[in-house]
């Protein structure tokens, strides 16, 4: 079901989750008081305003308070944050989740009783620890600006196929690293090695290159 998701602040972590809604076919407004970070994703949200997200008549205007949930993702200016969630919860929005840069920020944010508060370094880092410490599939780690390794199921049109015959190095840009099958360690295939429909696929690419596959990536962080 199609919900209506509010953004405020577009710094990477904002930008990318404002993106990502999007791409989950969700109505997205997005708000930061840059006009150039606007102008940037204003075709990659379904609303996208400049305007100060501490100015309770410009969150009006932009609909806020008739979203769902609303991420305040704003965390370089510590008191624009607070600000802004305070807004929204006396807005009465059903969910309001905050970006915490820190403990003693995330403990202010407890006290104005926000729905969610997320710590995003923090989180990374100890899903990084339990990977590298577990036998698990990487499910989705981000290498660079635009560069991800991702693990997935395979398309029903790969299955029965050798890597050689997909080809997704030359026609996709993208290339599979390894492949977990049942109980097995991970493997890393060779062009003769023939997908099966449980397999689990490493694969590493550009954001734009996976999205182009149509995968359902369903972990991330």
């Amino acid at each position: 079901m199609k919900k209506q998701f509010a953004v405020l602040g577009l710094g990477r972590f904002g930008s990318k989750v404002a993106r990502e809604l999007y791409f989950k076919k969700q109505e997205v407004i997005a708000m930061d008081r840059n006009e150039s970070v606007i102008q940037g994703i204003k075709d990659q949200v379904t609303h996208a305003y400049v305007g100060d997200i501490t100015d309770e008549n410009a969150l009006k205007e932009a609909g806020v308070q008739d979203c769902d949930v609303v991420i305040v993702a704003e965390s370089s200016h510590i008191e624009a944050n607070i600000i802004a969630a305070q807004i929204c919860k006396s807005l009465g929005i059903k969910k309001v989740v905050c970006k915490a840069h820190n403990t003693v920020h995330g403990q202010v944010l407890q006290k104005i009783q926000v729905d969610e508060i997320i710590f995003p370094e923090q989180d990374t880092a100890i899903k990084l620890v339990n990977r590298l410490t577990s036998s698990g599939v990487l499910d989705y780690f981000d290498v660079g600006e635009d560069v991800h390794i991702v693990g997935t199921k395979p398309l029903g049109k790969w299955v029965g196929k050798t890597l050689s015959n997909l080809d997704l190095r030359n026609r996709h840009n993208v290339t599979i690293l390894a492949i977990r099958r049942g109980e097995e360690s991970a493997i890393i295939p060779s062009g003769n090695t023939i997908i099966q429909a449980d397999d689990i696929l490493i694969l590493f690419g550009a954001e734009s290159a996976l999205k182009g596959l149509d995968l359902d990536i369903t972990h991330r962080t």
